[in-house]
């Protein structure tokens, strides 16, 4: 009859076990990081050398803005994988002051392209004159991040055809970007674990994703002492809400 072993040495074991897939997990995730940010600071580099052109075409001179502005925002995700980000990190901010009137115009012109594809029509309403501005102290990759979340959703959950919106709009106290979408809307079951981690509602396995987007945005907003909501019904699309505290006044009158 085999021996049994002891219960410490099977424990001793399991502990070695896992300690050699969690470094070979880290050293995976070392080479993706690595293999990631080269082309990263490449594109950053060739279009800040297209951006000192002289002579650059203004229409050329605007994509170019956006894929630089996409590229640092890659290459901010990417250090945050090498500095060992969590899904659960909500203190790691780089605070600025962030006019997201800028943002938001920002991003909704880049996600055209994605829009676009699908012969979608993409609305961007701002609640006030663009040079007023609308001032947070915030991250502004990850505030970046969070509404690239709920954009990226709406345009990949909508039929083609359809019509996304993004609306800014300046509180008293809040911020407020709401995304609206003629999709497939959400069950009222769905909506009470959207934000949950790796949740997907019912019927969407055939598109792409992990359920991560919807649980990153909330932990972006609540760092930032904001807040995220959904509402939505089956067959009527969806909206969410991101909310986040606008910066104190005699301080946004300087910026």
């Amino acid at each position: 009859m085999p021996v049994e072993e002891p219960g410490h040495e099977l424990l001793l074991r399991e502990l070695g076990r896992i300690n050699s897939e969690l470094a070979a997990q880290r050293r995976l995730s070392a080479m993706t990081v690595h293999d990631l940010g080269n082309p990263a600071q490449v594109i950053m580099g060739l279009s800040e050398l297209l951006l000192d052109h002289p002579t650059l075409d203004p229409f050329v001179r605007n994509r170019v803005e956006q894929l630089h502005r996409s590229a640092l925002t890659m290459s901010s995700l990417i250090s945050d994988l090498n500095n060992g980000f969590s899904l659960d990190d909500q203190h790691h901010l780089d605070v600025q002051r962030v006019d997201l009137v800028e943002l938001v115009t920002s991003l909704v012109e880049r996600q055209r392209v994605l829009a676009g594809a699908k012969d979608m029509e993409l609305l961007l309403l701002v609640d006030q004159p663009r040079d007023a501005g609308c001032w947070v102290d915030g991250d502004p990759v990850k505030l970046e991040r969070a509404l690239g979340n709920l954009l990226g959703n709406a345009i990949k959950f909508s039929p083609p055809r359809s019509t996304v919106s993004v609306a800014l709009d300046r509180g008293l106290d809040n911020a407020k970007i709401a995304v609206h979408d003629e999709g497939p809307g959400i069950s009222p079951a769905g909506l009470l674990r959207i934000f949950e981690v790796f949740h997907r509602e019912v019927g969407t396995s055939d598109v792409p994703g992990l359920g991560l987007g919807l649980f990153i945005t909330k932990q972006i907003a609540e760092s930032h002492g904001g807040s995220v909501d959904a509402r939505s019904e089956p067959g009527r699309g969806s909206t969410f809400l991101l909310e986040i505290p606008l910066a104190v006044e005699a301080y946004a009158d300087l910026a």
